[in-house]
């Protein structure tokens, strides 16, 4: 038998533009999907918005300023008149029509392109949605404005270094050294670093950015007397609410330590970088912002409603005849490159309509889920919470599991009840158990704190086996001291 070499079919996985704007926009949250639906009614001449009033808190239709439900003041809805303020767009090079390579295609709509087999669209129709100003741009443009311009790269080093929280995950000594620049310099950028907004931006841990911004308020208004020494020195026996030993050795009162300690958990932060996008949207718009539901869900006879207030509000139409009679009047030939430039945006207002609706019926198909597992938490209560995964949703719809991850992602749910919550909150199984856990604590007599291994034991009493490791988790993540500690 003579064996030879036989070439092995090789499958590449290829991540087209589509697939990438599809699942972006799944991910966006309400706020984030109208900038995209503004900004693409912008940049397209053929796409028609037509945005009806609805209030975005409970999806209510208004007749007025403010919402006869629920009270919420809803902004009148101004249309924009595209063909008379847009400017000329450039043509796209475009060898071929776009309208014809899209019949091409062939993917799962509901999966997000997760079977595609080809596509190779040469624009992305979301690639110039204006996503503001980040926060890296925000402090370069003020820290450029306090440095010289020969301290530009270290200001460029500091900023590229923060992490997710704010603080600088590089020391001086290491930026001096990459950029053959003195120490001394690079400590001077950064002490303008941390007079900048947000307060503690910057910091290279916890206790400095608390004390950076300690600094900045005791020079507006006097400061809590023990808070810098409470941040100075005590700082980790503070988080586990030792106040008595702390009482003792500043030989103060107790209740004084507390009301310290509450002074610095009321007026810091220990995130500055979360301070930013928490005010972001209200930096934008200049007003307040609110956390508003994408998801309604009601009460009938027969069980539940599920409603998506966007789907409601927005109605898109694509209307390529009148631009192009407004571009080629009757009585002038239609050029090949018109065509052309007719098609490109015909397809691309096409094919963001159709990413919407994906969105809509991909966000309603795993509510219906949702609702379906967790009846009994929605008549009920948080007590009748069910354990239940992503991963099992995508296998009732026969979907991937990041498809419903993003599809929950950033999305919050009104309930029945009025209360409004973020959508992860139907997969978390634990908060039942840590409101048992936060009742029991709540109840339980001065003299005798219960332990975690007291907890564990009614838990298991009641039906909810549980260790005490277990307990102990819960009980930190709800930022509630131990036995020691509340005593």
């Amino acid at each position: 038998m003579r064996l030879e070499h036989t070439p092995r079919p090789e499958h590449n996985l290829h991540v087209s533009t589509r697939l990438i704007t599809s699942s972006t926009l799944l991910h966006y949250s309400a706020e984030e999907l109208e900038r995209a639906v503004n900004q693409e009614q912008t940049e397209n001449p053929v796409l028609e918005v037509q945005e009806q009033r609805v209030c975005l808190f409970c999806g209510t239709r208004l007749s007025g300023p403010t919402c006869a439900v629920c009270g919420h003041f809803a902004p009148t809805v101004q249309p924009t008149h595209l063909h008379e303020t847009t400017p000329p767009y450039d043509l796209p090079n475009i060898s071929e029509p776009l309208w014809t390579s899209q019949q091409q295609m062939s993917y799962d709509s509901d999966n997000y392109g997760f079977t595609e087999v080809d596509s190779d669209d040469p624009y992305d129709p979301l690639a110039r949605i204006a996503m503001g100003e980040t926060l890296a741009e925000t402090l370069l443009r003020q820290l450029e404005a306090l440095v010289t311009p020969r301290d530009a790269l270290i200001a460029e080093q500091l900023v590229g270094n923060l992490n997710e929280r704010g603080y600088l995950e590089i020391s001086i000594e290491e930026i001096a050294t990459q950029l053959q620049l003195p120490i001394e310099r690079v400590t001077y950028v950064l002490s303008q670093l941390h007079t900048l907004e947000p307060l503690g931006i910057g910091a290279r841990n916890l206790r400095e950015c608390l004390l950076i911004q300690l600094h900045a308020i005791n020079e507006l208004s006097p400061a809590h007397p023990l808070a810098y020494r409470l941040i100075d020195t005590y700082l980790e026996r503070l988080g586990h609410n030792q106040f008595l030993e702390i009482a003792r050795e500043l030989k103060q009162p107790e209740q004084e330590v507390r009301r310290a300690a509450l002074y610095i958990r009321t007026m810091l932060h220990p995130f500055p970088a979360h301070l930013y996008w928490a005010d972001y949207p209200a930096k934008r718009n200049g007003d307040a912002t609110y956390v508003r539901p994408d998801v309604i869900i009601r009460k009938n006879e027969n069980g539940f409603d599920i409603e998506l207030i966007e789907e409601r509000r927005y109605n898109f139409r694509i209307d390529s005849h009148t631009y192009q009679g407004l571009l080629y009047p009757s009585s002038l030939p239609t050029s090949s490159e018109g065509l052309r430039y007719m098609h490109h945006y015909t397809d691309r207002a096409q094919f963001f309509i159709e990413c919407i609706q994906k969105r809509w019926r991909t966000l309603h198909r795993v509510t219906e889920i949702v609702v379906d597992h967790q009846r009994n938490f929605l008549e009920k209560g948080i007590r009748y919470l069910r354990p239940f995964t992503r991963s099992e949703v995508a296998a009732r719809l026969n979907l991937d599991e990041g498809t419903v991850s993003r599809a929950t992602a950033n999305k919050y749910a009104l309930l029945p009840n009025g209360r409004l919550i973020p959508f992860a909150d139907f997969f978390d199984s634990s908060l039942g158990i840590k409101d048992i856990i936060r009742e029991l604590l709540q109840n339980e007599q001065p003299r005798h704190r219960l332990s975690d291994e007291e907890i564990a034991h009614i838990l298991t009493q009641r039906g909810f086996p549980m260790a005490r490791r277990t307990i102990t988790k819960y009980r930190e993540e709800m930022c509630i001291g131990s036995s020691r500690e509340r005593g």
